[in-house]
């Protein structure tokens, strides 16, 4: 039995009629009579009741009907699918992505792609820029939102995703709230909540540095490994911290927010993928991520 008996057994079945049923399957009437003959044989069954004015159906042939729709439904759904993941419509893609990213614009860029992909499953993994390097070079994801500053990505393939401007945040109520913005130079006396050096060795001696330059050692009270930890600890009250601006759209209760004036590290989050990775999904992907890039 091959796929065209089927074919051939669904048009006849549907026109119930020899001479529609070759019309619409563009062959000859006398082949598709022999091909509907040869299926009954192989399967020892009168699929058709053929008088010399009607054909009609036997209950088996009612059965087999519908188990053959099943089947041809079933090979254009397995056709349609292979044809839509080699165009990018189907299939896994995994995103890392630093915490700071998700107070971003990319979980807006991620549900927009979600909306105009369904057939495409993603894995997210929150991470530090150094385990992002390691999975990209391991496979374990496709693409990648980590702050650069002082790490290697030669290997990969990198595109700047959004820039930003640093803020303070502080306990609402706090003398700098009323401000229109704050010289790094007057959190001299202030607590402060910063990020573990282990994280981010690089990065954090570089604000650090920034402080010092500024005339002051800064007073860390409490660390804190991602921003939105660093903007609850502020809420309770704790110290200050230095965020990206669009950490605003957290609107946490209780934290205020004021520019911050002064010379500190590049605040930017960069986009990285290995070049294994590249295909249709990928460039699905970044076909959204395009439009909202803040650089």
């Amino acid at each position: 039995m091959e796929l065209r008996h089927l074919k051939y057994f669904v048009a006849v079945a549907e026109e119930l009629h020899f001479g529609r049923a070759a019309r619409r399957l563009h062959i000859a009437q006398p082949p598709l009579s022999q091909q509907i003959r040869q299926l009954e044989d192989e399967l020892g069954i009168r699929l058709l009741e053929r008088t010399s004015r009607k054909v009609g159906l036997t209950s088996e042939g009612e059965l087999f009907l519908d188990e053959a729709r099943k089947v041809l439904a079933g090979l254009d759904r397995a056709v349609e699918r292979v044809r839509n993941m080699a165009h990018g419509g189907e299939g896994n893609l995994s995103i890392g992505f630093l915490g700071p990213a998700a107070l971003s614009v990319l979980p807006e860029a991620i549900r927009e792609f979600r909306e105009q992909n369904p057939g495409i499953r993603l894995d997210l993994t929150s991470a530090s820029t150094r385990d992002q390097l390691r999975m990209l070079r391991s496979g374990r994801i496709d693409v990648a939102f980590m702050r650069l500053f002082g790490h290697d990505a030669s290997e990969f393939r990198t595109r700047l995703f959004v820039s930003d401007t640093y803020m303070l945040a502080v306990p609402e109520g706090h003398r700098f709230s009323a401000l229109e913005s704050v010289p790094l130079s007057e959190l001299r006396d202030e607590p402060l909540i910063l990020y573990p050096r282990h994280l981010e060795p690089q990065l954090f001696d570089a604000t650090i540095a920034c402080f010092h330059q500024a005339g002051f050692s800064p007073n860390i009270v409490q660390e804190a490994n991602t921003e939105q930890t660093s903007m609850a600890l502020v809420a309770a009250g704790l110290g200050c911290a230095l965020v990206a601006r669009f950490s605003r759209k957290s609107r946490l209760r209780g934290v205020s927010f004021v520019p911050v004036v002064g010379e500190l590290p590049s605040w930017e989050i960069t986009m990285g993928w290995s070049e294994a990775a590249e295909g249709p999904i990928l460039d699905r992907f970044f076909e959204v991520i395009e439009r909202y890039r803040r650089v």
